[in-house]
Formats: structure tokens, sequence, C-alpha cells
């Protein structure tokens, strides 16, 4: 049981002590500046103050359409301290999309980014009729009206919330710990979105049991970068909520191409990101390398070998030998450091989530003296059901469960949670709430893992995204895709074979490593279009499918590709705003491609 009757008042605690601390700091004029406790208390209550003023009452439904910025964190905060339920759209949900959760919420305020958020609306403004007001954070270009009005003009209205302050403050005593905080709709890979509901006490216990796992990755330290949606519950919880209910400072990104610049900046002492964001990292830094002079080619190598030597010794939480403690101290100074100085050089650890991080990825940055923990959950679990601690970890693992949590196997291999972390219900569908548990109340989680005797559990791949081949062998093709975008070129894998004789693969490039490649090779057309359609590009891809190949048995590997002429994106659909495959939408809009592949089977590859 929490401390804290619900989190508004686990948040108050904050706000009402803190005072000239940074809570938020973000960019504006060209420099970072801090926005205190204090001045973030005044400006929620002003946004409550106003909400009440215009007519919300206690759990009226709100939706934020916007991308992570400090406004997100003053309309989610304003609104919760009105009493209301909170609910985001991503930025980049389609305008159907949008629609259904706003109607199914019934949302009576909407907060909106920008013009672009505007615009969407406008279009379906009759298509919503249950939202009232809409508040607009930045209205450069915005044509407004009676319906579409400025956030400013709600702090001004609520800015004397002092006068109602026990009023505004009996708002969040009524409130208990079972009462709804949020509802969040699942983006998905395929099907409509389901609002996931989640209460006071998902987050309260959620949060406190996360300081108990590992007080050195959740309360020793101050400043994180937030770059992540906030939409999603991996950045609600442990990009927001639990930051300023432990009084840390929450810096965010001007957006997702500046993120190392600002790492620079801000100087976090963590960073949360999904795979794709080390993925990249990865790809940068190995992209660097090569065009890196011999000696300085030589000098990383050695000191990723000194990394690899010390690996074992940090696994296992012992000293380095002196012999050893004196090559990692040079190899400090000669590569880590430098690198380290790229993040700021205060980085402490990063944390993955969302999807599998490829193990050999977070070894090279463990072996550079930087360290990526591998966490596990989903929105039904307000994010993370397990988590590897910066004191004890593994890679490929996604650590122990948190204090609270059971862990069980299913006879078909999916994992199953039961805990104070999970969801009630999905909002206004009880058929998918039902299916979604099984009868003594454990919650299919849809992964498929396993988990050892001390209680670490390793994700293998999405019970509904395994292939099944036309001869019956069960492919994860979550171990292919690692395996294809090891090689340098290949972005991203787009894996085919479900009742097919054998596996097949759509692949996007890395454009970067892309001009990269065609300039080594003397390729003078370097426009993406055609290089993807050049033999030394085609070859090279060729190859680094054959690279992966060797890994993998008979039945797993790829014995076709195709290249894309472009990266598989948010906008276009194909990918939702955690950056995962959406499987159902690529199959269609590339079918006759696919096709293509399998037009002259190899004949009993699999046999």
């Amino acid at each position: 049981m929490s401390q804290f009757k619900n989190m508004n008042l686990a948040l108050l605690a904050k706000l009402d002590t803190l005072n000239q601390a940074p809570a938020i700091m973000t960019k504006k004029d060209g420099q970072y500046r801090n926005v205190t406790y204090t001045a973030l208390k005044d400006i929620a209550f002003s946004i409550a103050n106003g909400l009440v003023k215009v007519g919300l009452k206690h759990r009226d439904r709100v939706a934020i359409m916007s991308a992570t910025r400090a406004e997100w964190v003053y309309a989610d905060l304003g609104s919760l301290l009105a009493g209301a339920i909170i609910s985001a759209v991503y930025p980049t949900t389609l305008e159907d999309e949008t629609a259904y959760i706003i109607n199914d919420l019934e949302a009576r305020y909407v907060f909106a980014e920008n013009q672009t958020q505007v615009t969407k609306l406008r279009l379906m403004q009759s298509e919503v009729p249950t939202v009232e007001r809409v508040y607009v954070f930045d209205t450069d270009g915005v044509e407004l009206d009676e319906w579409i009005r400025p956030l400013a003009e709600l702090i001004e209205l609520g800015s004397d919330w002092a006068k109602n302050e026990d009023s505004l403050r009996a708002i969040s005593n009524s409130l208990n710990g079972s009462d709804v905080l949020t509802i969040i709709y699942t983006s998905g890979t395929t099907g409509s979105p389901k609002g996931v509901v989640l209460s006071h006490n998902n987050y309260l216990i959620t949060i406190e049991n996360l300081f108990i796992h590992s007080p050195r990755a959740f309360l020793n330290v101050n400043r994180n970068l937030s770059f992540l949606p906030l939409a999603h519950a991996l950045e609600r919880i442990g990009g927001y909520y639990l930051l300023l209910y432990a009084g840390k400072t929450i810096a965010y990104a001007e957006g997702f191409d500046s993120i190392i610049a600002n790492i620079a900046e801000v100087k976090p002492e963590f960073i949360a990101g999904v795979p794709r964001v080390y993925e990249k990292m990865y790809a940068r830094v190995r992209q660097n390398l090569q065009s890196a002079s011999w000696l300085k080619k030589q000098i990383f190598y050695w000191a990723l070998g000194v990394g690899k030597q010390s690996a074992s010794y940090k696994l296992a939480q012992k000293p380095l030998p002196t012999w050893l403690l004196v090559k990692h101290q040079l190899a400090s100074k000669l590569v880590y450091k430098a690198i380290k100085d790229k993040f700021g050089g205060k980085l402490q650890f990063m944390v993955s989530g969302g999807a599998p991080l490829n193990p050999k990825i977070a070894e090279f940055f463990h072996h550079l003296d930087l360290l990526i923990i591998e966490g596990w959950g989903a929105t039904e679990g307000t994010a993370p059901y397990t988590v590897n601690r910066p004191e004890e970890y593994r890679f490929g693992s996604v650590g122990r469960a948190i204090p609270g949590v059971d862990i069980r196997l299913a006879s078909d291999g999916e994992l199953e949670v039961k805990g104070p972390n999970l969801f009630s219900e999905y909002y206004k569908n009880p058929e998918a709430t039902n299916e979604a548990f099984t009868n003594d109340g454990y919650y299919k989680t849809g992964d498929i893992g396993t988990i050892d005797a001390a209680g670490w559990v390793t994700i293998t791949d999405r019970k509904k995204q395994l292939i099944i081949t036309a001869g019956g062998k069960n492919v994860a093709p979550a171990a292919i895709q690692k395996l294809l975008v090891s090689g340098g070129l290949i972005d991203a894998a787009h894996i085919i074979g479900d009742n097919k004789k054998f596996i097949s693969a759509l692949v996007t490039l890395d454009p970067d490593a892309l001009v990269k490649f065609a300039e080594e090779q003397g390729i003078k057309d370097k426009s993406i279009a055609s290089l993807t359609e050049h033999k030394k590009v085609v070859d090279k891809v060729s190859a680094e499918v054959d690279a992966a190949n060797a890994k993998l048995p008979s039945y797993m590997t790829v014995k076709q590709f195709r290249i894309l002429p472009h990266s598989f994106t948010i906008e276009t659909g194909e990918l939702t705003p955690t950056l995962k495959i959406k499987t159902k939408v690529v199959n269609q809009k590339y079918a006759a491609l696919i096709d293509s592949m399998y037009e002259k089977e190899p004949v009993d590859e699999f046999l």
C-alpha cells in the first residue's frame, strides 16, 4: 500500500516543498531554461482552476494531442488536479483513428500542440461532438475561434487559483487509489486501439516498487532527457511521473533528430529509449569508425577489447584485477571518455524498453563503458513487469520481476503476469477484457519467453507474430531481424513466411550508411531510390543477408529478399508511434512485391 492516497497527493508533496529546485528544462531562444517546482505548481493550478471555471467536472475525460514537450506535462498535471481522467493521442495518429479515440473516450476538452493538430481536429469537428473546446500550445498559424483557444488564455483565466486553492485541493483529497487516472489507447500493430484503464494505485505502487527494486537506478539519479512519446506508457511513468514523484528534473529534447546534440547540452544521468534509438547510435559509431584513420581504429579496437575483458568482472560484480584496471584506465582516457563526453559526460546508464534489444548492441556499448539496461512491460502493466538493475544485469535478459509482480509460463511458452501494476479493464470492451485474463486472474501478455531458476526473464518473440511455415516450423522473426540489422546497411527488416515454404524479407537501408557506402564505391548517383537498385548495393545487402543466415538454422534462413526504396515511417502508416512495424499494413501495402518472392519457391527447403 502506498504512503499516498492518490497520485495527485504524491505529486503535490513535491510541488509544495521543492520550491526553486528545477522540475523541468526546456529549450527556448537557443538555450535550456529551468522551470522550478514553484513555477510548475503555479502553471498546473492555473490550468486546473481554468478548467473548473469553464465547466470541467470530476471524472470528465481530457485528451492531449502533442509531441513530448513541457506543455504536455502542464496540460496533464492541470487536468489531474482538476479531477479529470486523461488520455493522449500520438501526434502522428491519422484522422480516423484520432476521431475513434476521442469519441470512445467521450472527451470534453482537448489539448492540441500546434497548427498540424488543429487542422486535423477541424477536419473531424463534426465527428467529435463531445469536444467543447480545444486549447492550443503553439498558436503560430492557427486561426482562433470559439472552439479553438490558446493554452495561454486558459492559464490566464485560472491564474487566480490561490482564491480557490481550498476547493482545488479538495478535489485531490477526494480521490481514492482505485480511481481512474488515465486511459491509454494501445497503438498495436493490428486492429483498432483499445483503451487501457489505469488507476492512481497502478502508478503509485508501481513507482514505489521500482524504488525498492533499484534505488540506484530510480532514486540516485537527478536528471534525464525525455524524447519518447509521452502518449506511450513507458515514457509516461519512467520519464514523467516517477521523476516528479522523486523530485528530479526532466529535460525535454527538441525532437528525435536532436537527441545527441541535446544530450551534450543537458548532461543527463540517464535516458530511456526503444531499441531503435540504440540501433541508430550503434550504426552511427560504426560509420564514424569507418572514416577514422588506421591508428584511431587500432586504438578503438584495443579499447573495445579491454572493455570485453572487463565485462565478465562487471557482470559478476567483482573488482578489476590491477593489471586490467590499469589498461581500463588508459582505455578510458583514450576512448571511453571521448564517447561519454558526446553523451554529456554524466550518463550513468540507459534504459531500453518497448521491444527486445539486440544483446550484441548492449554488449558493444558495455565494452565502451556505457551501460544499457533492458526492461519488459506493456501498457496493461503500467509499463514495467521486469527490469535489469545497474548493479545487477544480464544482456539478453529483461531482468527480474519488480516487487509485487508474479510471472509464470503457460504451456505454450506465453508469459503470464499478476500484480498491483495490472490494468482493470479495456474501456467499454468487456469481451476484450475477459479474453486478456486467465480464469485465475493472470494477464496473458502475448510475449513468448523463458524464466530461469533465479527468476531472470528472457523474451524470444510475440505470440501473435510467430510465423508457422508450410513445413510446420515455428519461426521467431525477431531473432532474424536482429541479425539482419547488425550488418551495417540494413536499417529494418520485415520477415515473411507464414504458410510459406521458406522465409523471405523486405528490407530498408540506413540512408546515412547508404550514402557513405556509395562514396566509398565511387557511385555518382547518390539518390536513395537509385542506390537501392545499384548492383554494388544489392550485392552488399546480399552479403549481409548471407552473414545473418550463417548464424541461423536452415528453416529460419532468408531465401529471398527485396530492398524497398525508402524507410518504413510512422507517417505512411507502416510503423507504430513506438517504431514497431505494422505487420498487417506492410503485408497489404507490399503484397505484389511479397508475392514476387514466391513465384519460384525452392523445393523442400525445410525438409
